[in-house]
């Protein structure tokens, strides 16, 4: 019969595997993008924050997983709302597999972005002539894939450093997961 630790340290231990395991896989050896980031924690009592590379999918215990593709330069069209002319616009896409046996309701899934290395909060841009800025909607079944493109008006000087975080799902206790990277 194998030693059982105390509940606080299995937390600890826990915790800690979670911490070396992505930071290995975000940055560790190799920095590639493309790979995939289980997290070896699930639900909590008080969400913890990830960091990934774009590219990267994140895996969650309960079997969502989450990419967000490297923001790219946009030029959005006349009818786009939230941007502005000093601003340079980026898009990106957001895309959900739910590996899970219970729905999503993608309702509660929230995008944000910052920039630059003051961490700007960048204005949300909506342009559907541009099929940009539709937020996810509905739910997605088990075995179900969806994607959203979302863009963000980045402030000048901000391109090269922004910081896309991905919350799936209102009162659900998953961590908040962030992208992080230049625009291309």
């Amino acid at each position: 019969m194998g030693t059982r630790l105390p509940l606080r340290a299995a937390v600890a231990f826990a915790a800690a595997a979670a911490v070396v395991t992505a930071g290995a896989a975000c940055g560790g050896s190799s920095g590639k993008a493309g790979t995939t980031i289980t997290l070896s924690g699930g639900p909590s009592a008080s969400p913890q924050s990830r960091t990934a590379s774009f590219g990267d999918t994140y895996a969650y215990r309960d079997g969502l997983k989450v990419t967000v593709t490297q923001p790219a330069k946009f030029t959005p069209s006349s009818t786009a709302l939230g941007h502005e002319a000093a601003n340079q616009p980026v898009r990106f896409t957001v895309a959900l597999s739910n590996g899970g046996k219970d729905p999503l309701d993608t309702a509660g899934v929230l995008v944000t972005l910052e920039s630059g290395a003051k961490a700007d909060r960048a204005q949300q841009v909506f342009d559907s002539a541009s099929g940009v800025g539709t937020p996810f909607t509905g739910t997605l079944e088990p075995k179900a894939s969806g994607k959203a493109t979302f863009a963000f008006d980045v402030p000048p000087g901000g391109l090269g450093r922004l910081n896309v975080a991905v919350r799936p799902g209102f009162g659900q206790e998953r961590e908040t997961v962030h992208w992080t990277g230049p625009a291309r």
